[in-house]
């Protein structure tokens, strides 16, 4: 009888190690409500301001979003189109997007974003430069963060954009720092 009860307990603790595993393993890298695998449309806005040091010129934008769609969203990685990328507000030098759409992927763990495709050029002083984003361009990180109380996700970007075209004047590569908060979905979490 008492091999008996061990036998029972040792099956029990087994079922129950196999189901934490296999709830961990389904795990999603970003989720709204937290815990919530979340696919589907995805929005942020800059918080501050945006800087673009090309070269010659520093440009500075107050305005900026940055719009898609996850996709796929697993333990390993959140991933999905970019279909808007928007800067204004940027002082005498325009900033334009060329080719809005591309991939942005969040890993699980590091929260390590990148993206791949976009292009914009910044025009100033009569110059002008274009730089977009190369196979799995490093931009920044993903950052849990509570904004006016409600749980959100924050893009922290320090990224170096490769020259695509321009003269001597642009650098190469160019490097872009800003900081967006998601805000669609309202509530969101990085894993």
């Amino acid at each position: 009888m008492k091999h008996l009860k061990m036998l029972g307990l040792f099956v029990m603790a087994a079922a129950s190690l196999m189901a934490f595993a296999g709830s961990a393993s389904a795990a999603a890298t970003f989720t709204s409500p937290t815990g919530t695998e979340y696919t589907n449309t995805l929005s942020s806005s800059l918080e501050g301001s945006a800087l673009l040091e090309a070269g010659f010129a520093n440009i500075t934008c107050t305005t900026s979003t940055v719009a898609g769609k996850i996709t796929a969203n697993d333990a390993t990685e959140a991933s999905g189109e970019i279909s808007k990328v928007e800067f204004s507000n940027c002082g005498g030098a325009t900033v334009d997007t060329l080719l809005p759409k591309g991939t942005l992927t969040i890993t699980n763990g590091g929260h390590t974003v990148s993206g791949t495709g976009v292009e914009v050029t910044t025009a100033i002083f009569g110059t002008s430069c274009i730089y977009g984003l190369g196979a799995g361009t490093h931009l920044g990180t993903a950052t849990n963060t509570s904004v006016g109380g409600v749980d959100t996700v924050t893009l922290d970007i320090d990224a170096n954009l490769p020259k695509l075209f321009g003269g001597f004047l642009c650098a190469s590569p160019a490097t872009w720092q800003a900081k967006y908060i998601v805000t669609s979905p309202a509530i969101s979490f990085v894993d």
